[in-house]
């Protein structure tokens, strides 16, 4: 037999509370009036006419470097000159340069070793009057030096001089330092 269900239990409602009113929200006083600046209006760009951009210099070297040799960081020691001359024609030089640095075998070490070789290069880009003009006190590291040039001028390497040249000649020192490893 099962149990009576329950039965639930009244319960007596809560008492009302009698509360009082809330004091009225008291009246907004009008903001004090600050003297802001006017707006200024932008002031219109300026007319600007188009003007001719050049283009950036070409920086990477059209040719690879030889092997063992690492690519310039423009740290580099000055290695060709045109003594006493302004030769406005940087391609020109950095030709010169790489003719005849892959004509010469650089020995290693010994970085104190420092040649000079002069030379002139002709109109027609031929080389003459090549000799050493400060030998570095090995026979061997001048002989090469002096035959670099000599292979990049026989081989006509270093091109006819740029048509902007006024002169027939252009006098060139090259110096020789050997790289360090």
């Amino acid at each position: 037999m099962a149990a009576p269900a329950p039965q639930p239990e009244a319960r007596p409602a809560p008492e009302a509370v009698t509360r009082p009113a809330p004091d009225p929200p008291a009246p907004k006083l009008p903001e004090p009036k600050t003297s802001k600046p006017a707006p200024v209006p932008p002031k219109p760009k300026p007319v600007t006419t188009p003007q001719k951009v050049e283009p950036t210099p070409r920086s990477a070297s059209p040719v690879t470097p030889a092997p063992g040799e690492t690519p310039s960081t423009g740290r580099d020691a000055v290695t060709v000159s045109t003594p006493g001359l302004q030769f406005p024609f940087p391609d020109y030089l950095r030709n010169i340069v790489e003719a005849v640095y892959r004509r010469w075998q650089r020995p290693f070490g010994n970085a104190a070793l420092r040649a000079e070789v002069s030379f002139m290069i002709l109109r027609d880009g031929s080389v003459n009057g090549i000799k050493l003009t400060k030998s570095s006190g090995s026979f061997s590291f001048d002989l090469s030096a002096q035959g670099a040039v000599e292979a990049a001028g026989t081989a006509g390497a270093f091109g006819p001089l740029p048509d902007g040249w006024p002169a027939d000649v252009l006098p060139v020192s090259f110096y020789f330092t050997p790289r360090t490893q």
